[in-house]
């Protein structure tokens, strides 16, 4: 009985060697697999952002058909344009939501009668 466990033991303390070594090979092995792994996530991970913000994807790419070729001067331009823009299109956007905003039954200021 004693050989018996004996053997079983020295059977285990070699299988116990092997799993050290195979596991020392997959380590080095997945040290060269980094890099690709890494290329393929980054791969996955646009794919899904174009699956899920399509709007954003055809817009950036709606603005670079539109900036293509007019160079850096022409984009300082319209952005100079939009800047004096921008609180005119604002305070008209507030006044639309306001009104917009109200329930059916609610009166507005220039709606109510002032002349009592």
């Amino acid at each position: 009985m004693k050989k018996r466990l004996a053997a079983l033991a020295n059977r285990r303390r070699i299988l116990l060697e092997e799993i050290e070594t195979q596991r020392r090979d997959l380590a080095d092995i997945s040290l060269g697999l980094q890099k690709p792994f890494a290329l393929a996530d980054a791969g996955l991970k646009a794919v899904r952002f174009i699956r899920d913000h399509p709007g954003w994807v055809a817009g950036g790419f709606a603005a670079l058909l539109s900036l293509r070729g007019k160079g850096i001067a022409a984009m300082a331009q319209k952005g100079w344009r939009l800047m004096f823009l921008y609180p005119a299109i604002l305070s008209f956007g507030l006044k639309y939501l306001s009104s917009k905003s109200r329930s059916p039954g609610e009166v507005g200021n220039s709606e109510v009668d002032h002349s009592q």
